[in-house]
């Protein structure tokens, strides 16, 4: 059976930064305002956000949320964390969206800080989805993050990784995908 798998990237960044899954490229201009349906929804960071933001269209499927922005912050929070993530963490530039729709993008932010992230994760069927967080996120998935997933009883994995997708976050979402189960 093939499994259509939607992905749904972090700040400012592309779905083709992560190894060949189809997604929607959120933070272009361009981009669908509308999640296609899909049996796996992956969501990186504000990718997280966007897919919540349209929690009561999705009918069906299971969920994948890395490094989610699950603590209330405001914009300049968020945004002198993006910006140390962004030189300490080193994310190329190559990665990162063309300027031209960084206005478009930091809009979107704004919509998207408004979603209720941890709320709504808790109405889904723990079942149905579970967390990975990088183990070395201090940006956005911090400790007390964690510590507020796990006092809730969703399933978080950690994994060898910091706020961005890298290899170990790539392995754990296709041996899921490929297990086809939660737990």
């Amino acid at each position: 059976m093939n499994k259509r798998i939607i992905i749904v990237p972090g700040g400012f960044q592309y779905v083709k930064n992560y190894g060949g899954y189809d997604g929607v490229d959120i933070w272009l201009k361009s981009s669908p305002k509308n999640l296609p349906t899909a049996d796996y929804y992956i969501g990186h960071s504000g990718g997280v956000n966007f897919i919540l933001s349209h929690y009561d269209s999705i009918h069906s499927g299971k969920f994948i949320f890395i490094n989610p922005l699950i603590r209330k912050r405001n914009i300049l929070s968020l945004l002198w964390n993006w910006i140390k993530f962004f030189f300490i963490e080193g994310i190329r530039r190559k990665k990162i969206v063309p300027i031209n729709n960084w206005l478009y993008g930091f809009k979107l932010v704004l919509k998207l800080l408004k979603v209720d992230v941890f709320g709504i994760i808790q109405k889904i069927p723990k079942e149905k989805f579970f967390i990975i967080k990088g183990k070395n996120d201090v940006w956005f998935c911090d400790k007390k993050s964690a510590e507020m997933i796990r006092n809730s009883g969703i399933k978080l994995i950690e994994v060898d990784a910091g706020h961005d997708w890298n290899q170990n976050i790539a392995e754990t979402v296709k041996k899921f995908i490929d297990n086809s189960n939660i737990n």
